[in-house]
């Protein structure tokens, strides 16, 4: 067996390892080979590097398992693993494997609790020794493995009448309580909850680490005490984000790219395109609190003041925080995040008051996109309205020159508070400079990701105008969870989905080279190819009216190709036209209308803004 093992480690494709397992297989039905080789066995064959390089571990899993029956297996491999797979489990976990962990759970012979429970506490012994940097993290992957584990073990009974569930030092306190209340069939839930949890966590200390702390609270400065000020936003176009790597455990672990553009919207009816976000904000002389959120979509308002019960006033404003006033939980929540509100205060007005000088104060957003865009509304509007605050008490990310990349740090912190999972780029997409078009990188860290911002001033924004057609396709959808699907098929390394996002980063360089030599035609194609990985990793990112407009011959004929920006599922659709073919794709897209599917859809004309998020003179 040891010249079989050593060929298997050193094995360059499959056909040559699916041979070598079966010459190990007959050299272990002979009765050779010793417990120590069937354990190098299974390294060899679940770590040969040939196959985790083209993600074709699995297939030889399933060449070993066809070649063999579980009675068989369990009689002749089951004592190496017993000893062997924990240890495997760890290492795929350490050295962040592009291996499915179900692919070992897979060898597990048939009703083995007593390896999943070594399994269990092996994972945690690991996670206990790791440093808090990369504990989250890996604490991520290890309750993605624990869901499916803890799925096993919850269908079998037998396996409870003398164990309780190990603890492990990722938990929180809900899943303590469930492990200690024995109620088993519920944690492959919590753990799938407690893998963002971990997510928010990482994020919240790494951006903690950078904030600045405040000896007092905020004041506004008395100079803006009679002026009504206004910030205008852009909105951003997502042309790549090498599907979801700006999300903060692929960036953190791999790297992420993104590429965006900057825009302004001109809706039917207006005369130009203008920025589509605003916030506005004025000094009340009366102490109290107004906020309105205008939109496409809904209006919503929440006004209060001390002519009413302080107490009842604060639970109406902090609605948010259990599940009520979601059109305005952005504003509340930057008004908390700014120290202009206490967390928790019973007596919001006073705390306006503080900030005002004996004021009110009056903040007003606007947006003229509907919810579910995919063009970055929700993370940019956060940006908007904590530079409004942070304008009103002159604080240094308001200003053009320093608010880059805190600014936009602490907008995304404040979303991952509210439990949206929105990605780096989605604020940053808007920040102002040399242009428009910006090409963002983040290098793997232990810290927070760090985007190194490259303004793309080849590329000609004219040319830009004319070949990119932007559609709204009236049809809403819900980012957050595109974003989970996607971790999700991260932390697994599922095998077809997985292969989506290695692609999907591969040809992130190849689209920002097609923009900057102004081939559109390559950059169709790339996007064509995108939006069928987008599909791969998340089959819901489609439907039938978006099939439709891809597939359409009255579309596609005057197209070089086109996506769907952001999660995908609806919002906006990003289409590359054939040269001099504008106007007609236009008018053809516009014709859908009389498809019940595309009812609310339109063509958006739109100008490349540069100026980013900044004060209206």
């Amino acid at each position: 067996m040891k010249e079989f093992l050593k060929r298997l480690e050193q094995a360059a494709d499959l056909h040559e390892v699916q041979s070598l397992i079966d010459g190990i297989l007959s050299t272990a039905r002979s009765g050779k080979g010793n417990n120590e080789e069937k354990r190098l066995f299974l390294r060899h064959l679940l770590f040969n590097q040939a196959l985790l390089l083209r993600l074709e571990t699995p297939i030889a899993v399933d060449h070993l398992l066809s070649s063999t029956t579980p009675q068989e297996w369990a009689e002749l491999f089951g004592d190496a693993v017993e000893k062997e797979l924990p240890r495997l489990a760890v290492e795929l976990v350490e050295d962040l494997t592009d291996l499915d962990h179900r692919e070992l759970l897979r060898l597990l012979p048939p009703e083995s609790p007593k390896v999943l429970f070594q399994l269990l506490k092996k994972l945690n012994s690991y996670l206990e020794k790791c440093v808090d940097s990369v504990r989250c993290l890996r604490g991520m992957r290890v309750a993605h493995f624990m869901v499916d584990i803890y799925q096993t073990l919850a269908a079998d009974p037998k396996a409870w009448r003398r164990r309780s569930p190990p603890p492990c030092c990722i938990d929180g306190d809900k899943i303590g309580k469930l492990k200690e209340d024995k109620k088993v069939n519920e944690l492959a839930e919590a753990y799938e909850i407690r893998i963002n949890q971990l997510q928010r966590i990482d994020l919240r200390r790494n951006l903690t680490a950078i904030s600045k702390t405040r000896e007092e609270a905020p004041q506004m400065l008395e100079s803006n005490y009679e002026n009504v000020l206004c910030i205008e936003a852009p909105l951003r176009i997502g042309i790549s984000s090498a599907n979801a790597s700006d999300n903060h455990l692929r960036s953190k672990e791999q790297g992420g790219k993104t590429l965006n553009v900057a825009i302004d919207l001109q809706r039917e009816g207006e005369k130009e395109a203008t920025p589509p976000l605003k916030v506005t904000a004025r000094r009340l002389a009366e102490p109290k609190l107004i906020l309105r959120s205008l939109s496409m979509d809904f209006k919503a308002d929440f006004e209060a003041s001390n002519r009413g019960d302080a107490a009842t006033m604060s639970g109406l404003f902090f609605a948010y925080r259990r599940g009520g006033d979601e059109a305005l939980r952005l504003v509340k929540q930057c008004l908390v995040h700014s120290g202009i509100i206490r967390p928790g205060s019973q007596d919001i007005i006073k705390d306006i008051a503080a900030f005002t000088g004996g004021g009110g104060l009056e903040l007003t957003t606007s947006s003229k996109v509907l919810q579910g865009s995919g063009l970055g509304t929700s993370s940019i509007l956060s940006a908007a309205i904590l530079k409004m605050l942070y304008r009103l008490s002159g604080d240094p990310y308001a200003a053009p020159e320093t608010e880059y990349p805190g600014l936009y740090d602490h907008s995304l912190l404040l979303e991952q508070s509210l439990g949206l999972n929105s990605g780096w780029q989605d604020a940053r997409g808007a920040s102002g400079g040399p242009s428009a078009i910006k090409n963002f990188y983040a290098p793997p860290t232990n810290g927070l990701p760090s985007p190194e911002r490259k303004f793309l001033t080849e590329v000609d924004e004219a040319q830009f105008t004319e070949r990119v057609v932007l559609f709204d396709t009236g049809i809403s959808r819900a980012a957050t969870r595109g974003l989970n699907i996607v971790l999700d098929a991260y932390l697994s390394r599922d095998r077809k989905r997985y292969t989506a996002i290695r692609e999907s980063l591969a040809i992130h360089d190849q689209m920002v080279a097609a923009l900057c030599a102004g081939d559109y035609s390559e950059l169709g194609k790339l996007a064509d190819f995108y939006w069928q990985l987008r599909c791969a990793l998340d089959p819901d990112a489609t439907n039938e009216a978006l099939q439709y407009l891809f597939e359409n011959p009255q579309i596609s004929d005057l197209t070089e190709g086109g996506l769907i920006t952001g999660a995908g599922g609806g919002g906006f659709a990003l289409l590359i036209t054939v040269e001099g073919q504008r106007a007609a794709l236009c008018e053809r897209l516009n014709k859908l209308r009389k498809n019940a599917a595309f009812a609310k859809s339109s063509v958006v004309s739109y100008q490349l803004n540069a100026r980013g998020i900044q004060l209206r003179d």
